[in-house]
């Protein structure tokens, strides 16, 4: 009885290390995040993340030219974080209201 005890405390305190775990790698990805709002330059990794994207992905855009980029050197590749915002903010689609806001203003 005391042993079963034990081990269902031991279960629970196993859990909240996990917990613990989960919220600090949480913690790290925001952290991570927000020096990366802040950095005018990023490297394919950190805009990979900052985009939400795989790098794999991200190279596959930059092969296509699909997405502004640099290599300065020729081999390593970089980009503005300005560009990636002006990448995320592409191909707008218009709520409902803004088209019938847009249609009666071409009516008039």
């Amino acid at each position: 009885m005391v042993l079963t005890k034990r081990i269902l405390n031991l279960k629970k305190e196993t859990m909240s290390n996990l917990q613990i775990e989960e919220k600090l790698f949480s913690i790290e990805n925001s952290i991570q995040k927000l020096s990366l709002a802040v950095k005018p330059i990023l490297s394919v990794e950190e805009a990979a993340v900052f985009l939400n994207m795989k790098p794999s992905y991200l190279y596959k855009l930059t092969s296509d030219k699909r997405i502004t980029f640099f290599k300065p050197l020729g081999k390593l590749i970089y980009f503005k974080r300005v560009d990636l915002e002006a990448f995320l903010l592409r191909n707008e689609s218009p709520s409902v209201s803004e088209q019938q806001s847009n249609e009666n203003h071409w009516k008039k």
